[in-house]
């Protein structure tokens, strides 16, 4: 289970959620029940910094930066895209629709009207806090800039700035003039209006126009205050005069009223005329209440609020300065500083400057320096999951200025953290007091990014690092965790490292266990090597004798055989384009038909070898024997079930006959499941006949039963023109595992090749010269083993053991019977098939160079399974810095995607090769790719396969670790990884070592 669903199921799954939102690092639940959730199962989630139960069955489980994608995958899930809960509401309901849901169960709690009210402020504010941080850091620069003399006091409106520093600075500004509408229009959405209509009627007030009736005002004083005041409509109604530019408290004001008008106006106005004459009303209402009435109050209420705090300051900066930092540990975790930063605006509107956020950067630092305290034991203990959380919350703070992932991560967790938290926001505050306070002209977030923001910037940064550096000491020296916590952390670390050390004994162990297994074997091999010197010349006549004989069939491959390939399972054909996976319906895999299956058995439609089974059950590969390849995959994506519902009968390199059993499958568990069951029948060697079609009986009826023809494979035509002769074809290229994940099926694992019933027609192949013929290239001498043992031999090319074929020319004979005396010391014999230098000597040690710059990954650690299981083939990934992947050999291209993401390469040494570049990204169809090579060119060491564009496929969302993989591993004793770390170009990474 991932994290977004280990974190719905934790909260008692989607059948307890009314509503799910966000802010910047929570993800912000409304539930039917909050009472039965176990808190440290939510904490321990990976991913999870802390989580808050609140009154009124609401829930906060803190996440950090990645909140929104969080938040994206578990809205993603099938239970909450099922819509209604368990009574009835819209997951994705609006905030209104909650709060409305809420007010007709009555109270839920003793403090809900106090949360419903921070959350009004902290969703009216929380959307644009990106703009103002934004905002934040343009501003910092223009304080660098005027601290260094570069410019003049460019907050002060009277200096003269060039048009350059001019735009600049209006490039902050903006945000902070037109910030009543942009509170106007999220406070006025929290409340179930129109936010348009919110926006609009604060936007009548910030007109020029309304700000130039001005000159038409009369003077007067009102609570000590000089006001403009025009009299409208005969004189008879006072409109008074403000600038709103940047306040914040007027649109607060206008929405709370504005909410409850517009839900009243729907209820009382006809739904077929509503679209109409609630916007028209809400207006024709608000507007004048906010520039006659509304406005004016929220002006004062502002003021009122900013002219008690300044009185405090006023009358003892250095109490203030203590003040603010101690008080914000607690309102913080409330809510409580959405008003402090309205305040905070509305200084620098009236006065030009601000003195609440240096004390704030007090309370932050010291918050960030605990945090600091937290991550430096959590190194120390390894603690990897405490160590994550942490590292993600002090660079959200020290960079961003943003305290929430450090509290409710850490700190709110931890009783013993506040203590420390206090002692430091005293000390910050306790330096800022003595130097007399602090100011800033501007709103900005207190980071490391914005200490040139302050007044006093040696005072500043004096005492957030008197704040910071004594939480954290006093974390690190008296430890954040009670003595039973620190003692359960110590035993996890005592028993992590009893099973490291108990790993590396038995990783010993087995090294000693493996030298005197090499031993044994050495000497066994020095005994029986005098009886293989014996029995080659035996072999070699043998080989002579049975140059001619006759070579299993391949007679599909006959020129103009006609083949029929039977059904696997009863059920109803499907056009090949009809299968509901782009995949297969293309072809890119291969030719054939769908099946709907109507049985629940899967038999193999000819005799032959399996060389894909898949643990899964969904997928199978078959080499029949008269040469056709067929891949059976059973249902569309069915490697997601992991197995379930299948019964798998058959195991790679299992020899079967028409109608064996290879799986069973559950319908009812495919189908429950959100899977289709049709089934694609597959020939995945189409190149090597000329034709591959539905069989023509399934265009009228398409019920068939096992056993019933549903392909028609046509053989190519004689070469030149000559009659169809008794002989061996070319041998069918061997589809490895690395053309069928190439073609982008890496849900099967590894491309199939199956057999036809065996009912071809054709002329027969013979495996010897027929007439003074060529043998097969590649065909196995029967009788002839790799080492020239007198034993019966496998019919296909390239055995399951990987044993190498001897030829059975005549003039291969005669080399074979050179061998009697060819033997060495340890016994093997020159008869192996493979070309001098070949990865097939025996003993050979070949290296295989990276294919690209970039860092090795171990092949378990490549996210995906398919690879990282090692059923595709053996090697490693490679997580690229360069854009381009070359051949790391000689040899040819077998396979070669258009989409460029996949290439298979048969290399002259015998070792072949799959460079699958990222990780699914057979969906971007080609783009991001720019191909140089086709299937069936040769290519040298060094060649360009193919440049990619590394943005374009991550900005997609897909993985660039490339596989790089030896799809033919069986041949060899062993194939490991070689390096570690960064690699370039042709720098060896993998060790592939011959059999003995």
């Amino acid at each position: 289970m991932n994290a977004p669903a280990e974190i719905l199921a934790s909260i008692g799954g989607a059948d307890n959620v009314e509503n799910l939102t966000h802010c910047a690092t929570r993800l912000r639940f409304q539930l039917h029940d909050n009472s039965g959730i176990d808190e440290k199962q939510v904490e321990s989630i990976p991913g999870v910094m802390g989580a808050v139960s609140q009154s009124g069955n609401r829930y906060q489980v803190v996440i950090g930066g990645a909140v929104e994608s969080v938040y994206n995958d578990i809205m993603a899930l099938p239970e909450m895209k099922e819509g209604g809960s368990a009574t009835g509401t819209q997951k994705s309901g609006s905030n209104a629709d909650v709060k409305s849901a809420a007010k007709e169960k009555g109270p839920r709690g003793r403090f809900t009207w106090l949360d419903s009210f921070f959350d009004f402020l902290g969703d009216s504010f929380r959307p644009i806090l990106g703009s103002l941080l934004g905002a934040s850091l343009i501003i910092t620069f223009m304080a660098l800039m005027g601290t260094l003399g570069v410019i003049g006091n460019w907050a002060d409106p009277r200096t003269e700035l060039s048009p350059t520093w001019q735009f600049i600075n209006l490039c902050w500004r903006c945000v902070f003039y037109f910030l009543p509408l942009m509170v106007a229009y999220n406070a006025s959405k929290k409340l179930g209006a129109d936010p348009w209509i919110g926006f609009a009627v604060m936007a009548v007030v910030m007109l020029p126009g309304f700000t130039s009736l001005g000159q038409y005002a009369t003077h007067l004083t009102f609570a000590g205050s000089e006001i403009n005041v025009v009299r409208l409509f005969g004189g008879h109604l006072p409109l008074t005069i403000f600038d709103y530019g940047s306040q914040v408290f007027p649109p607060l004001l206008m929405a709370a009223v504005l909410g409850p008008l517009y839900k009243l106006l729907k209820k009382i106005i006809s739904p077929n005329v509503q679209l109409i004459f609630v916007p028209f009303l809400s207006m024709l209402i608000m507007i004048p209440l906010t520039a006659f009435l509304i406005g004016p109050l929220g002006v004062y209420a502002g003021a009122g609020l900013a002219n008690g705090l300044k009185a405090v300051n006023d009358f003892s900066p250095f109490i203030f300065a203590i003040l603010i930092p101690m008080l914000y540990p607690f309102m913080v975790p409330l809510g409580l500083h959405w008003p402090l930063n309205a305040i905070m605006l509305l200084n620098i509107q009236t006065l030009g400057f601000d003195f609440i956020q240096g004390p704030m950067g007090a309370w932050n630092f010291a918050c960030f320096g605990a945090t600091a305290g937290v991550l430096f034991l959590s190194v120390r203990d390894r603690d990897v999951t405490m160590r994550q959380t942490a590292t993600g919350a002090l660079a959200a703070g020290l960079l961003g200025g943003i305290s929430e992932p450090s509290l409710y991560g850490i700190h709110l967790r931890f009783k013993r953290i506040y203590p420390r938290i206090l002692v430091g926001c005293f000390l910050g505050g306790l330096v800022q007091g003595i130097g007399g306070g602090l100011t800033t002209n501007a709103f900005v977030f207190t980071s490391l990014l914005t200490i040139p923001a302050f007044s006093n910037i040696p005072l500043y940064a004096i005492s957030i690092a008197v704040a910071f550096f004594s939480s954290m000491l006093l974390v690190v020296f008296f430890d954040y965790r009670t003595a039973d916590e620190r003692a359960e952390a110590a035993k996890v670390r005592a028993t992590e490292d009893a099973d490291q050390a108990a790993e590396e004994a038995r990783k010993a162990s087995a090294e000693a266990h493996k030298a005197e297994l090499r031993a044994d074997d050495a000497e066994a091999r020095a005994d029986q090597a005098e009886q293989r010197a014996a029995t080659t010349t035996v072999a070699a006549e043998r080989a002579a004798q049975v140059a001619t004989a006759v070579a299993p069939a391949r007679t599909a491959l006959a020129p103009n055989a006609v083949t029929q390939i039977a059904s696997p399972v009863a059920g109803y054909v499907v056009p090949l384009d009809k299968v509901p996976d782009p995949v297969f319906a293309k072809g890119t895999v291969g030719l054939g038909v769908g099946i709907d299956p109507t049985g629940d058995t899967i038999t193999s439609p000819g005799d032959g070898k399996i060389i894909v089974a898949q643990d899964t059950g969904h997928a199978f590969g078959i080499k029949l024997d008269n040469g056709i390849e067929l891949l059976i995959h059973v249902g569309i994506d069915t490697v997601n079930l992991g197995g379930t519902g299948f019964d798998v009968h058959v195991a790679r390199g299992d020899r079967v006959t028409t109608g064996d059993v290879l799986v069973r499958f559950d319908r009812k568990v495919i189908e429950s499941a959100g899977y289709s069951m049709i089934t694609p029948v597959l020939v995945t060697n189409p190149r090597k006949f000329a034709s591959v079609t539905q069989a023509p009986a399934t265009l009228s009826s398409a019920l068939v039963a096992p056993g019933d023809t549903i392909i028609t494979v046509t053989a190519k035509p004689p070469k030149d023109g000559a009659a169809a002769a008794p002989g061996t074809p070319p041998a069918p290229a061997h589809r490895s595992a690395a053309q069928a994940v190439a073609a982008g099926d890496s849900k099967a694992g590894a491309s199939a090749s199956t057999e036809a019933p065996g009912s071809s027609v054709g002329g027969a192949s013979v495996g010897g010269a027929a007439a003074g013929g060529s043998p097969a290239p590649g065909s196995t001498v029967p009788g002839v083993s790799a080492h020239g043992d007198a034993q019966a031999s496998p019919q296909d090319t390239g055995t399951a053991d990987g044993a190498a074929a001897v030829s059975p020319t005549a003039d291969g004979a005669r080399r074979a019977a050179t061998t009697a005396g060819a033997a060495d010391s340890s016994g093997s014999a020159a008869a192996s098939g493979a070309a001098p230098g070949s990865a097939l000597v025996a003993g050979a040690v070949t290296e295989i160079g990276s294919p690209v710059a970039g860092r090795v990954v171990a092949l378990s650690d490549v996210p995906d399974p398919v690879f990282s299981k090692g059923i595709v083939g053996l090697g490693v990934g490679i997580d690229p810095t360069g854009d381009t992947i070359t051949s790391p050999g000689d040899g040819k291209i077998i396979v070669a995607q258009d989409t460029g993401h996949a290439f298979g390469i048969k290399l002259d040494n015998g070792i072949e090769l799959l460079i699958h570049v990222g990780i699914d990204t057979v969906n971007l169809g080609g783009t991001g790719f720019d191909v140089h090579v086709a299937r069936g060119d040769r290519v040298t060491t060094g060649d360009v396969l193919v440049r990619f564009d590394r943005k374009v496929i991550e900005s997609a969302g897909y993985s660039m670790i490339t596989p790089v993989l030896v799809t033919n591993p069986r041949k060899f004793a062993s194939v490991t990884q070689a390096a570690q770390g960064a690699v370039t170009p042709g720098e060896g990474i993998i060790t592939v070592t011959a059999k003995q």
